[in-house]
């Protein structure tokens, strides 16, 4: 059986990632899709727009067999770290291939992996950013930049790889129409990156974004609420505000003082002052905005050091959703996996594995009004319900 894996966020689900699917169905056409999905807060350090439940549903309906999620505390991480965690759970998903859009799909990302397999990027200058550093030294090592969102990710994935024992063949697949970061919506396209149709969601712009989008996806935005930081900022700002610098002293990954300056900062700022302001004002050389948010949600969610290490020793796949395909493959699976296969948040879970998982879900709903572990089992979809929207 052929196994293909994706690492995905779906922020939202759009035509790129649809495409991508359908250009894999090409080359596997009997594979299957199973998805590595990050939940309700992502890897940039942002709350997912839609819930993870709304986001999985939408993959099975558009292609993917199976979809499991990536844990929180894999989630919030730089690059390097988030690519490690999903990988992992690749490899004990029993994946073959990993699919990955890139920038520059010529680029043999194997190699370039093993060339800067020992480079860190760990900076000493209090000026530079630990995610400039890092390009920098690659950028030396390998004789050309590599500084686009995708390849740097393609690049994470094929060093995890390589650390995990180069069981995965990687296969990028060049990405088409819009940057990663652009927010334009060009006319006569149908493809847009997540950052612009995020942005005219925002403004309301529910049909604007109609053509870049599944049939999916525009009725699922018409019927839940898109979610922000802004939904979350009263909840961060509290925290910071009451927090004993001791404790957030103990919260993963703030060091160098950044308790001190995050607090300090969110005590100056004026009572109408939001989420964007106080980036803004913790902001320097050292600390990029991306960093800073990851910084944001770890503490959002109180997530410890201890958590962080537990998770990283004691992985789980915790299943959101499968297809008729899906659920054979998961027979086997269930045979041979190694670590747990979770399906439901039993409060035993909750205390153990899913601690970091369901605290996060308990803040999400805040924000949606739609509840995200208790009692929830994965989605099974027969048949897709919408037909996937021509292109």
């Amino acid at each position: 059986m052929v196994v293909v894996g994706i690492i995905a966020e779906y922020n939202p689900f759009h035509n790129g990632h649809l495409y991508q699917l359908e250009e894999t169905r090409k080359l596997f056409p009997r594979a299957v899709f199973v998805v590595v999905m990050s939940g309700n807060f992502l890897e940039r350090g942002e709350p997912a727009c839609v819930d993870k439940w709304t986001r999985a549903n939408e993959a099975l309906h558009c292609g993917v067999d199976l979809v499991v999620e990536l844990p929180v505390a894999f989630c919030v991480q730089p690059a390097d770290r988030f690519a490690t965690g999903a990988v992992l759970l690749l490899k004990k998903l029993g994946v073959q291939k990993l699919i990955f859009g890139a920038e520059h799909a010529s680029y043999n990302f194997k190699k370039l992996a093993q060339q800067v397999s020992d480079v860190r990027g760990d900076s000493v200058k209090y000026n530079e950013s630990f995610a400039a550093a890092y390009q920098r030294a690659v950028e030396k090592k390998v004789g050309h930049a590599i500084d686009q969102p995708n390849d740097l990710l393609g690049l994470a994935y094929a060093k995890a790889n390589l650390q995990l024992g180069d069981f995965l063949e990687l296969i990028p697949i060049q990405r088409k129409g819009a940057f990663h970061h652009d927010l334009c919506l060009e006319k006569d396209h149908s493809l847009a990156s997540a950052s612009a149709i995020r942005a005219r969601l925002a403004k309301g712009s529910i049909k604007e974004i109609a053509a870049y989008v599944p049939q999916i996806t525009s009725v699922d935005f018409a019927t839940r609420k898109l979610i922000t930081w802004a939904d979350f900022w009263p909840l961060l700002r509290y925290r910071l505000l009451t927090a004993p610098y001791e404790e957030l002293r103990n919260l993963y990954d703030v060091t160098e003082g950044l308790e001190y300056r995050m607090k300090q900062q969110v005590q100056k700022l004026p009572l109408e002052a939001d989420f964007e302001d106080w980036l803004g004002a913790v902001k320097s050389k050292r600390y990029t905005y991306t960093h800073l948010s990851r910084l944001a949600v770890i503490v959002l969610l109180q997530v410890t050091e201890e958590e962080v290490k537990s998770v990283s020793k004691n992985p789980y796949l915790r299943l959101l959703g499968f297809t008729p395909k899906g659920q054979k493959f998961l027979h086997k699976l269930k045979k041979r996996a190694d670590i747990p296969l979770i399906t439901k948040a039993s409060q035993k879970l909750r205390k153990k594995f899913l601690s970091v998982d369901y605290r996060a879900g308990l803040v999400y709903e805040l924000a949606c009004m739609r509840v995200q572990d208790h009692g929830k089992a994965p989605l099974r979809i027969t048949a897709p319900s919408l037909s996937r929207k021509k292109r």
